[in-house]
């Protein structure tokens, strides 16, 4: 498949890429700088730079792909807006380039997933990171309400480590009780893979951990 990625320079983002690659996909990345994308002359890899709050970078990154996947993150910034900055570029970028699926990588405690938390890792979201799970909580109900294919992601806390492919996958409105754990990145970035090419899980919420 041509998957478009945003995000390929982060955390998760650079294990979707190098795991699609494996795979046998190709893979355009919309990123800021390229010198921070080890694959950037791959024959494989197209290489956009811009901004993916910017509608117009985004279409031009989605063009000709099949499936979208976003794994931004907002690094150690707990304060970061960047979901709600992009969720609607996204969205308008997407329906202009035709691209209809998409994977978005949110997190169990944004908006009202928070009552699905283990009361541990809840009391830390609203401590430490309230108002980034709340524009998270945005976003994600502006992905919801998109007539695209969504996928949202809701991974409970990170944790370093291989991937597994043990983890658990909860459909958020399937779920009874809280959910605590903690789920490798790239057991995260194998989920982001494996629905955005096998169509799994569209138009639904899916708790992730292990």
């Amino acid at each position: 498949m041509q998957l478009t990625v945003l995000g390929a320079t982060g955390p998760i983002g650079r294990l979707v890429l190098r795991q699609a690659l494996a795979d046998g996909h190709r893979v355009t990345a919309l990123v800021r700088d390229p010198a921070r994308l080890p694959e950037r002359d791959d024959a494989r890899v197209t290489v956009v730079i811009g901004d993916a709050a910017r509608a117009e970078d985004v279409e031009e990154a989605a063009r000709g792909s099949q499936a979208l996947i976003c794994a931004l993150g907002p690094g150690k910034d707990y304060k970061s807006a960047l979901a709600t900055r992009t969720a609607g570029p996204v969205l308008e970028a997407m329906a202009a380039a035709g691209v209809t699926r998409l994977v978005w990588l949110s997190a169990l405690g944004s908006g009202g997933t928070v009552r699905r938390q283990s009361f541990f890792q809840a009391g830390a979201s609203r401590l430490v990171m309230g108002a980034l799970m709340a524009d998270k909580g945005i976003a994600d109900e502006t992905i919801a309400g998109s007539d695209r294919d969504w996928t949202i992601a809701l991974p409970v806390m990170f944790a370093d480590g291989p991937a597994t492919g043990a983890y658990e996958t909860i459909p958020l409105d399937g779920t009874r009780g809280r959910v605590g754990g903690r789920i490798s990145r790239a057991d995260v970035a194998d989920f982001l893979l494996t629905a955005a090419t096998g169509g799994l899980w569209v138009r639904r919420r899916v708790v992730l951990t292990r």
